[in-house]
């Protein structure tokens, strides 16, 4: 699904929420869901716009307009969650945005580690399997060329 028509309908059901008196604790998957949205929208214009093909003017209208949409989705939530819950709502809301985007870096690092470790006991594995297999067909090649076998 296209991500603004995602935000869009997030966006509608946190609405919707909010006016019918629900906590934003208990939209917290459609928060996350929206905020995923509107970071999609802007990652994907910011690399057509610094891509190789960067003067595909259609492509790069589209991702641009996606981006604006999404920013002004935030911009509608921002005065929702004021309108209803106070500024200090928008900046609880903000901080644990923070929270959850550092953590989502920290998890994707460790998996980098992680994989790395895994080749590296690879490589160190095949490394010792192809050297036994060496030193004992040496030894088989050296015992048959003295006559042992």
């Amino acid at each position: 699904m296209d991500p603004i028509t995602a935000v869009s309908a997030t966006l509608a059901t946190i609405s919707g929420g909010i006016k019918a008196g629900k906590q934003l604790y208990a939209m917290k998957n459609e928060i996350v869901s929206f905020f995923d949205g509107v970071d999609q929208a802007k990652q994907k214009h910011s690399k057509k716009k610094n891509g190789l093909f960067a003067s595909s003017n259609e492509e790069a209208l589209s991702t641009f307009l996606d981006a604006q949409a999404a920013r002004d989705s935030e911009f509608q939530l921002k005065e929702i969650i004021i309108g209803s819950r106070g500024f200090s709502a928008w900046t609880e809301l903000q901080n644990i945005r923070k929270e959850v985007r550092q953590q989502r870096k920290a998890e994707e690092a460790q998996r980098l580690v992680d994989r790395q470790k895994k080749a590296e006991a690879f490589l160190t594995l095949a490394v010792i399997v192809l050297s036994a297999i060496a030193l004992f067909g040496g030894v088989y090649a050296l015992g048959f060329y003295l006559g042992w076998f």
